[in-house]
């Protein structure tokens, strides 16, 4: 059964520490704000705090070079800074990347350009969240993943406008979670598919896009969803699109506008939780 004080409990907790973690952008108590509005993470030449405006084009792209580098293992810093590392430079362009011996000149140099990134957030911390949890790292594949980005870009944005005028996003999500490369090696990216719908709904940049389809079922919120004093009966394993969307589906009913990111907040909460 699943326990209704506890999921309270969270929501509450998650308001009330919004001004605490760099990801929770809220515009009511009740809505969120998405992850992309603002990083919290400054550039390291300038201090300004990095964001995306999807209206751009070129932020646009770099919403999906962010889900699919979180598709691969490792914390959530090393995706957010490579997608702002990227925009710093003005290396956001689709076009640049559709250049396959650019892609190989700038993988050799990812090990540099990681240490370029400064991980400072813009909003009060817990005293260890100044740093990130390990030093950012940017994975050799993240640059692969661009190369077959910028080669399908124009299909894929061709995909997001058929599922709006047809008022039908299942073409777009049969598409996307399909195209191989997005993920580790010549996977596709699955998982992290309801976090680009959430950005586009939040962002209104496509219309209709159905709530039920933008929470991230990934093992971070998953593992908090299985705690008892939640009891959420979202799928165990998450193998395909069907059973992400059932999963989505779930924690929309429960949560509604704040998504997934209460779950996904726990474990940064529970510093507060006993209070």
């Amino acid at each position: 059964m699943i326990q209704q004080t506890g999921i309270d409990k969270l929501i509450k907790k998650t308001i009330e520490n919004k001004e605490q973690l760099p990801y929770i952008n809220l515009t009511n108590e009740k809505s969120y704000a998405g992850w992309v509005r603002d990083f919290h993470i400054c550039s390291k030449e300038t201090h300004q705090s990095m964001a995306l405006d999807l209206h751009k084009e070129n932020d646009l792209f770099l919403l999906f070079v962010l889900a699919s580098c979180w598709s691969r293992a490792g914390q959530w810093e090393n995706s957010a800074c490579f997608v702002i590392y990227l925009k710093m430079y003005a290396l956001d362009h689709p076009t640049i990347w559709n250049d396959l011996d650019f892609v190989k000149k700038a993988k050799t140099l990812r090990k540099i350009r990681s240490k370029e990134v400064c991980i400072h957030y813009n909003v009060p911390q817990r005293p260890d969240a100044e740093h990130p949890r390990k030093d950012i790292s940017f994975r050799s594949d993240f640059y692969d993943s661009l190369y077959v980005l910028a080669k399908n870009w124009e299909d894929i944005k061709k995909k997001l406008s058929e599922s709006e005028n047809k008022n039908n996003y299942a073409i777009f999500i049969s598409y996307i979670s399909k195209l191989e490369g997005l993920s580790v090696g010549k996977k596709a990216m699955k998982i992290k598919v309801p976090l680009v719908l959430r950005e586009l709904r939040i962002q209104n940049i496509y219309k209709n896009i159905p709530g039920k389809w933008c929470c991230v079922p990934d093992k971070r919120v998953r593992d908090t969803a299985f705690l008892p004093i939640f009891n959420i009966p979202i799928r165990k394993h998450n193998t395909n699109m069907d059973a992400i969307l059932k999963s989505s589906e779930q924690i929309y009913e429960l949560f509604g506008d704040l998504y997934d990111i209460p779950l996904f907040a726990y474990n940064d909460l529970k510093v507060h939780w006993e209070e």
